[in-house]
This record gives C-alpha cells, sequence and structure tokens, in this order.
C-alpha cells in the first residue's frame, strides 16, 4: 500500500467495533505477502513509521470530528478526487480495503437501523476509491439523476460528517463489547453429587450450606 492507503485502510482499523492485533493488519498492509526487507535496519524503520501512522490514526478517531490526514490533500473541484493520482481517491482505496476486511466484523455487531446507517456512512467513504467493488456498491439508486461532478461534489460536502459517524459507531459498539458480561451458565449440584471445592466430600456435607 502506498502511505496515503495505509491512512485510510488504519482508519477502517482503528474504527473497527473489535481490535485488530498488529501483526493482523500488518500483514494486510503488505497484501498477505512477507515483506522482503534488504535488513533487519530496514524492518525496523519501516515497521516503526507504520506504528506512528497507526498510533497518529488511533488518536484521531478519538475525536468528535476525525480529520483527513494531513497529507491528504484535497483538489481545487470535487470530481478531481475521484481520477488516478488523488490524494483522496488512494485513502478511500485503503478505507474500502479495511473495510471489506472487516465486514464480517461489523455484520454481527449492527441491528436492522444500525446497519442502514453503516452503509450509507460507507457509501460516502468509498465513492473515491477506485477499487471495482467500491465503484459497484456507489452505483445506488437515487443517485443515477446526479452528474459524476454534482455527486462528487454531494459526497465531498458529507465526507467529515460520515467520518465522524462511522468512528462514533466503532466506539460505541467497541465500548459495548468490553461492558458485556459473558454469559455464564449455572451448574446446578445434586446434594450426593462431589462438591465443586473439589474436596472430594458430598456437596451435602460441604459447600452447600456456605
Amino acid at each position: 500500500m502506498s502511505l496515503p492507503e495505509v491512512y485510510g485502510f488504519l482508519f477502517a482499523v482503528c474504527t473497527a467495533p473489535e481490535p485488530v492485533a498488529t501483526e493482523e493488519w500488518m500483514a494486510v498492509v503488505f497484501n498477505g505477502q512477507a515483506p522482503a526487507y534488504k535488513n533487519d535496519e530496514k524492518r525496523a524503520k519501516i515497521e516503526a513509521a507504520l506504528l506512528e501512522v497507526f498510533a497518529e490514526v488511533e488518536a484521531q478517531v478519538q475525536l468528535e470530528k476525525p480529520p483527513l490526514p494531513e497529507i491528504i490533500e484535497l483538489l481545487q473541484t470535487p470530481i478531481e478526487n475521484v481520477r488516478n493520482g488523488a490524494p483522496l481517491a488512494f485513502w478511500s482505496d485503503g478505507f474500502f480495503d479495511g473495510m471489506d476486511w472487516l465486514e464480517d466484523v461489523w455484520n454481527v455487531s449492527l441491528d436492522a437501523d444500525a446497519e442502514k446507517v453503516w452503509k450509507d456512512t460507507v457509501k460516502v467513504l468509498t465513492h473515491f476509491s477506485h477499487r471495482d467493488a467500491a465503484r459497484e456498491l456507489n452505483r445506488g439508486v437515487g443517485d443515477n439523476w446526479l452528474s459524476d461532478e454534482r455527486l462528487a461534489e454531494v459526497r465531498l460536502n458529507k465526507l467529515a460528517e460520515a467520518m465522524a459517524t462511522y468512528a462514533q459507531m466503532g466506539r460505541s459498539l467497541s465500548q459495548t463489547a468490553a461492558n458485556s458480561q459473558p454469559y455464564v451458565r449455572e451448574i446446578k449440584l445434586g446434594r450426593n453429587d462431589p462438591c465443586f471445592c473439589g474436596s472430594g466430600k458430598k456437596y451435602k456435607k460441604c459447600c452447600m450450606n456456605l
């Protein structure tokens, strides 16, 4: 991935409802292939740089309104940001890759109403991507009457709000998961069953009356 793609990808990773292990997302950055570093020093330098980007993005998604990275320069007219070589297009490519990779995590966390909001938000964040699947996703009913130029303008105007909504949803779901208590099945012992404490005595002669 290019650096703008990494920023977009890590925005998806850092806003996921569940934490993602470093070795897992790094593997995706390198397309599932072991990178051929020249030496250990080069490895350490690149991995440290990736961790710095991760820390930067992770801090930004905690904000009420996460900003685009400084390196993502918006071009003068909205439609230019969809074209090859546009920084926002690369960011959107990376976001789509991360969203697509983590989609199953979202699917098990969202109810029907939240899923609709999530999908609408994804359409905005992936609008500028060059991925074929992202382009297909953005051919939604209701947008066909808009010109490409006008649709790019509409989506660009909604980008900041979409980033904030996506991050807020991820934070909320993550907090809910962290606060939930796992269900523990109650174990009922008969009076004459061995006591659960391991004493070897019958339950009625041991911990039953405690």
